[in-house]
């Protein structure tokens, strides 16, 4: 059959709105990129939440100790 369309992959179209959220996701992840110290270069989109992630908790840590200081300090 010659005018089954069917048998054709066709490629959905991208609506302008796509091509905005897309343009939106690459600034953010080039961001989330630039404020994450680098462990590996370069590093996948995966790799480069773990490592957010990561970083994340390891500044919670630094604030927890921070907070135990300023109170340690402040007592005496």
């Amino acid at each position: 059959m010659r005018g089954d369309s069917r048998s054709k992959s066709v490629r959905p179209a991208t609506s302008e709105r796509d091509i905005l959220e897309d343009a939106r996701l690459v600034k953010q992840v080039r961001e989330l990129r630039r404020l994450v110290p680098a462990t590996r270069e370069p590093c996948g989109i995966g790799e480069l939440f773990r490592d957010a992630a990561t970083y994340i908790e390891d500044l919670q840590v630094q604030v927890k100790v921070m907070r135990m200081l300023l109170e340690k300090l402040s007592n005496e």
